[in-house]
């Protein structure tokens, strides 16, 4: 146990200390859900004001209080609370998704405007940050740990870059440099350097038992990346005339003449997409030659500077003529599928992973699928491997897990990023910490990520699970046949439509999360703000329709506005989550089963009323709703195989004011009358 007496936490409550001595006359309110660690959750409270030096230092206080004993914080949890078998702790988790500037952010002068800075928008008129901060997430940690969840994954938390930045803030993915800090997230009431507060949210954390997971992205950057002037030859450039394609543009000879993602022929898609589904990366079709004209080669360092907008430039040289011409780093689009026609994603570009083995006359110098994620046979070689980019990588993780005691990272679009850097990457973590958990933003749960070394996917649930068969499909796919590792219980993420902006509201929201939640090989996660029921997005990547995007036209978008959530008021879901995942921990022998013998599908006689029984050697526990949003559904599920004859009645241990409470059964058969929307969850001994 560590005997230091100046970390960083320490540090920060010596600081809170003075500043809780001195008059503070602005004011700073603060949700009433932000309770001190040990504190009982009560929602539906006013907000409170309150001076922010005793606000935050009586949260430190709490933890220090409440601390678990033989922990050093300032190490991953990892080894400390048990063998973790390379990463197989995260099984057992439960986890609560942060996206700092975010979940943290709050209107503490109360006007209505979140920040509104003239020279820092994120600071309100009396220089008080109001979007989140690490201190801020600090004192959500009772909040965090009071729902239930044992595991923080946080979105991206590295400096952000500015060239094409959309919306009023930028992107948390648009990555300037992941060695860094974002500044903005370093709270101003404090004299502390934000790596100081980010340190000292994870020491917190630990004391409390909370692990960490950190997202990292490895195959982009911002087009302003600080690598860019150091390592021109880590990125793809192009003629500085090359403008981009106007969004939506159908005239494939107009496009072809501006950048943005290859277009292909009917013929050349069909036999794209046919090698690719057989794995086939020989000799993939290129993009043609009029797009990878655009592309120069790299410039000397020397010569990349940034222009007045603060965009990079370089002289790059035309392979095929020697000339020199003025070079720009292009964005990135959608790498897959070969056809999709969204416009570039102006803030961020693609690194390149390889390089030609003729470097002077390249054949690969342009970014494309086969370039960028399906890597082409020729290029995807280990002497070919752009070797500065891909140590600098490996390194990184190593660099969070001593500088910061991270206990985990997620991958981002870690199934494209090359196996053999991802097997490079792993290993160097690994030994550091053995018991490391890598996560993948991978929406299938195959095989294929067990052997790369991955601990969980993201999964797929969120995807289909409000479809009409989707629901069915997936009990059929995780419950029957079985998946090979964990997966994110996931009903939205910052890419989705959010579960209470669906079809059925909340109703969706908590049946989809209860379902989820005690599937086999589930972990339970909640992406910040569904437990608050909000309905605007994070942002639109994933599964809108063109209805959903008219619709929200205008909205702004937390991935790169500044925005807040709606803390005040009653969240109905609040006490579903902690409800049900406290079932989850007291049945823990049955659902955290993972063989395909401890799933039934039940025959509930509707449709819409859709039942499984989870069951163990001597309990079972019953999950069945009602995903008719508009009607009251009635009928009845034989038991005669799992209940004994002198059951009479079963308890439902999600009653509320809306679920209901007591099902009567006859001759083994439970009797349901369901409101729209209702779920139950049933348990009783075999």
């Amino acid at each position: 146990m560590s005997n230091n007496c100046s970390t960083p936490l320490q540090k920060m409550k010596a600081q809170l200390e003075a500043l809780a001595k001195k008059p503070f006359d602005n004011r700073y309110m603060v949700p009433a859900l932000w309770i001190k660690p040990g504190d009982e959750l009560k929602d539906g409270k006013p907000a409170l004001g309150v001076n922010p030096g005793e606000f935050y230092l009586g949260h430190i206080e709490a933890i220090e209080r409440i601390k678990l004993s033989g922990i050093d914080p300032l190490r991953s949890l990892n080894g400390q609370r048990g063998a973790g078998n390379g990463g197989s702790w995260i099984a057992g988790e439960s986890i609560f998704n942060i996206f700092v500037r975010l979940t943290a952010a709050y209107d503490h002068d109360a006007d209505g405007v979140l920040g509104g800075g003239s020279d820092d928008l994120t600071l309100n008129s009396a220089g008080i940050r109001e979007s989140g901060t690490f201190l801020k997430a600090i004192a959500m940690l009772g909040y965090v740990k009071a729902l239930g969840f044992t595991t923080i994954h946080l979105l991206p938390v590295t400096a952000i870059g500015h060239d094409g930045n959309k919306g009023e803030l930028g992107s948390p993915y648009a990555i300037r440099n992941p060695y860094r800090i974002e500044e903005s997230l370093a709270d101003p009431l404090l004299d502390m350097g934000v790596e100081e507060q980010f340190c000292a949210f994870i020491e917190a954390s630990h004391l409390l038992g909370i692990r960490i997971i950190a997202e990292f992205v490895f195959r982009t950057a911002s087009k302003d990346s600080d690598w860019a002037i150091e390592h021109p030859e880590w990125f793809y450039w192009i003629n500085e005339n090359v403008t981009d394609r106007t969004p939506g543009e159908t005239d494939l000879k107009k496009a072809a003449k501006h950048y943005g993602n290859p277009i292909f022929t009917a013929q050349e898609l069909e036999v794209i997409n046919n090698k690719v589904k057989e794995g086939d990366f020989n000799e993939l079709p290129p993009p043609h030659a009029d797009y990878r004209a655009f592309f120069k080669l790299p410039p000397a360092k020397e010569s990349v500077a940034l222009n007045s907008k603060r965009q990079f430039r370089g002289d790059g040289i035309d392979a095929e003529t020697g000339e020199k011409i003025s070079v720009r780093i292009p964005g990135a689009f959608a790498d897959w599928p070969p056809d999709d026609n969204q416009p570039p994603w102006g803030d961020v570009t693609y690194l390149r992973m390889y390089v030609d083995e003729n470097q002077a006359q390249p054949e690969f110098n342009y970014i494309a699928y086969n370039t960028i994620r399906m890597y082409d046979n020729s290029l995807a070689r280990p002497e070919l491997a752009n070797h500065g980019l891909w140590q600098t990588i490996i390194d990184l993780i190593p660099y969070y897990q001593q500088k910061f005691a991270i206990d985990g990272v997620m991958v981002d679009m870690g199934h494209a990023v090359p196996v053999n850097l991802m097997q490079q990457l792993i290993a160097r973590a690994r030994a550091v910490d053995p018991d490391f958990a890598f996560l993948s933003e991978n929406f299938e749960i195959k095989r294929e990520s067990v052997d790369a070394g991955y601990n969980a996917v993201v999964g797929y649930a969120w995807w289909v699970e409000y479809r009409r068969d989707g629901m069915y499909d997936l009990l059929n796919h995780i419950g029957n046949q079985g998946v090979p590792m964990p997966f994110f219980g996931a009903v939205e993420n910052h890419n989705t439509p959010r579960a209470a902006g669906r079809a059925g509201g909340e109703l969706y929201s908590k049946y989809a999360f209860l379902v989820n939640t005690m599937l086999p090989f589930a972990i339970p996660f909640i992406h910040s703000g569904q437990e608050l029921g909000e309905t605007i997005p994070v942002n639109t990547g994933l599964d809108f329709s063109n209805q959903d995007l008219d619709r929200l036209k205008g909205c702004k978008l937390a991935l790169f506005d500044l925005c807040g959530y709606r803390w005040n008021g009653v969240h109905p879901m609040l006490g579903f989550v902690m409800r049900v995942l406290k079932l989850r921990q007291k049945y823990a022998s049955v659902v955290m089963r993972y063989d395909r013998e401890s799933f039934s599908m039940v025959q509930t006689g509707q449709a819409d009323v859709i039942g499984f029984i989870r069951h163990a050697e001597k309990s079972h526990v019953m999950i069945i709703f009602n995903r008719d949003f508009k009607n009251e559904l009635a009928g009845n599920v034989s038991l005669e195989w799992c209940l004994h004859s002198g059951c009479r009645q079963l308890d439902n241990l999600l009653a509320d004011d809306y679920n209901g409470a007591t099902f009567p059964v006859k001759e083994q058969r439970l009797h349901y009358r369901l409101k729209p929307g209702e779920c139950c969850f049933f348990a009783w001994l075999a």
